[in-house]
């Protein structure tokens, strides 16, 4: 992940990962939170293996 590049999976990474941060706050469901948060690093992750 050093090389991470701000593309379009970037930004619905940042997306995904506020809907969690939101979550959180709000209902306090770890389940839901931890399946928005990987959902967001699976995102990051494919922007980063993108060329």
């Amino acid at each position: 992940m050093r090389n991470l590049k701000f593309g379009t999976n970037f930004t619905i990474f940042i997306l995904f990962f506020g809907v969690a941060v939101l979550e959180a706050i709000q209902t306090q469901n770890w389940a839901r939170i931890a399946f928005w948060g990987a959902i967001a690093v699976v995102f990051l992750l494919a922007d980063a293996k993108k060329e």
